[in-house]
């Protein structure tokens, strides 16, 4: 322990006999590391920090996340690591003569870091940005890419995409898409370029199409990441990664695992559609609500 704030039983007894068994030097370190984070971050010894801090830290994490300072993989580490800390204290707290007050805090947080842990690989909005400046000229590009970072979709399901596809409802504007069960929510920002892109575009049975005029597939749409990814001087990330940034920015935000879930089209809840009235379950829209951003037409 290197933290000031450790306490004579936390550096003496607690971690030397908590690290006694561990096989890598490498765990070990990356332990002793998040939990003197934690320590410093509140000044408090390790003990002191109750359930209530523990919710400040998960939040304050996120934000790190939310900002591309660390990946939502790493945060989920953190978390299970000072979770491992803390139960260990609770399982031998006679042992160690620890308050009967004191209690794993971390444990309520554990599903919402592994939910967020699954799209680890993601983009910093920064990044976004410039990628969307880089193809505010073709409007297509600009069209399906704001559909995959605002919406989720992939771009298998982009591809596949027809314009009677969308539709717009009494509580907002949906995309029903192949192979989900309930209907996509389009936030208001993606739908005005969408609205934009639709207008200029030509006849065709897709929504989106090379020169051709054929159907898009996911070789054309990694080509066209790539091709503007170079041009914003950004890493070459793939279309799969702008799709997992709709749900970290969704879970930065205070979404709801069940909310990103049904965004991003990875539940097995079947909703009912209606055409022609409104879409009564306001759970996705809500979820696209809640992000504090917009992505303004090129």
């Amino acid at each position: 322990m290197k933290s000031i704030y450790a306490s004579k039983v936390i550096k003496q007894a607690i971690w030397r006999d908590f690290t006694v068994h561990f096989k890598s030097s490498t765990s070990k370190a990356s332990y002793q590391t998040d939990i003197d984070e934690a320590m410093d971050y509140f000044h408090k010894d390790f003990l002191a920090i109750n359930g209530e801090d523990a919710g400040v830290y998960f939040r304050w994490l996120k934000e790190r996340v939310s900002r591309g300072e660390i990946l939502p993989g790493t945060m989920a580490k953190k978390f299970r690591e000072l979770h491992s800390f803390a139960a260990y204290i609770c399982e031998n707290r006679e042992r160690y003569q620890v308050d009967e007050g004191y209690q794993d805090g971390y444990y309520p947080y554990l599903k919402m870091v592994a939910k967020q842990e699954k799209f680890v690989k993601h983009i910093p909005p920064s990044h976004i940005d410039r990628l969307l400046e880089a193809a505010r000229e073709d409007l297509m590009a600009y069209c399906i890419i704001v559909l995959m970072y605002r919406a989720g979709l992939a771009s298998t399901e982009i591809a596949g995409l027809k314009p009677e596809d969308i539709g717009i409802y009494g509580d907002g504007i949906y995309a029903s898409v192949a192979g989900r069960r309930g209907l996509c929510y389009i936030p208001e920002d993606a739908f005005q370029i969408l609205e934009k892109y639709l207008a200029e575009r030509k006849d065709n049975s897709y929504l989106f199409y090379n020169r051709r005029g054929n159907p898009l597939n996911t070789m054309y749409i990694s080509r066209m990441m790539k091709k503007y990814a170079q041009e914003a001087g950004i890493p070459s990330y793939s279309a799969q990664s702008i799709r997992n940034s709709c749900g970290c920015t969704l879970f930065a935000y205070e979404a709801s695992p069940e909310q990103v879930a049904r965004q991003m089209g990875t539940t097995g809840i079947q909703i009912k559609r209606y055409q022609n009235i409104s879409y009564k379950e306001a759970l996705q829209r809500e979820a696209g609500r809640l992000v504090k951003l917009k992505i303004e037409p090129p």
